[in-house]
């Protein structure tokens, strides 16, 4: 079985946060689009060979993972689900560090990347977790490709590559570039370069 992981192209909040880290906001679930980078990034996935090839693609129901989906693919048939979406950051989504910054003080220092801590409102990566073996038990299909968040592909590695919670926050999970994984087994898959 092979399965395609990618991650959304740029969103504005992602080119935001990347040039305003002091004013960097929360995004999370937060429905932000991609910028014309992001869009360029998902239609040149159109000349990736093996998406090409999957009999399945499933989408977060953002619109940022879904406009992905369908320039890199041009299908009409993707598939959404809401557990691919991003992980929640509760009553954090949309506001900026630099208006919480007391507020911020008082959580957790790994609040945005903890199995444990998490955000009023919102999910940690445990949760996630969970959702994503949510969405293997239902949808278990040969060659399918799925567009998503970094949270969620993190956690998706995690359960099939039996990765532990460090390897797991450690993952770089770059904006539209595929990650190819093979196996038959949950636990047992392995990251092919492609």
């Amino acid at each position: 079985m092979k399965l395609i992981l990618i991650r959304h192209g740029e969103s504005t909040y992602n080119k935001f946060n990347r040039e305003n880290p002091q004013k960097r906001v929360f995004t999370g679930q937060f429905d932000t689009p991609l910028t014309e980078k992001g869009r360029q990034q998902a239609r040149q996935l159109q000349q990736f060979h093996s998406l090409k090839s999957v009999e399945t693609v499933y989408a977060s129901t953002l619109s940022r993972a879904f406009e992905t989906a369908y320039l890199a693919t041009s299908r009409n048939d993707i598939l959404l689900d809401d557990r691919l979406k991003e992980r929640s950051l509760g009553t954090l989504e949309g506001q900026s560090l630099a208006d919480l910054t007391e507020f911020c003080a008082t959580l957790p220092s790994d609040f945005t990347h903890s199995f444990q801590a998490k955000a009023p409102g919102g999910e940690n990566y445990t949760d996630v977790l969970q959702r994503m073996q949510a969405f293997f038990y239902d949808y278990w299909h040969n060659d399918m490709a799925i567009f998503s968040h970094q949270g969620c592909i993190r956690t998706m590695m995690m359960h099939l590559m039996n990765l532990t919670e460090d390897e797991t926050l450690r993952l770089h999970i770059p904006n539209c570039r595929p990650i190819v994984l093979e196996g038959e087994t949950v636990g047992k898959f392995i990251h092919k370069n492609e």
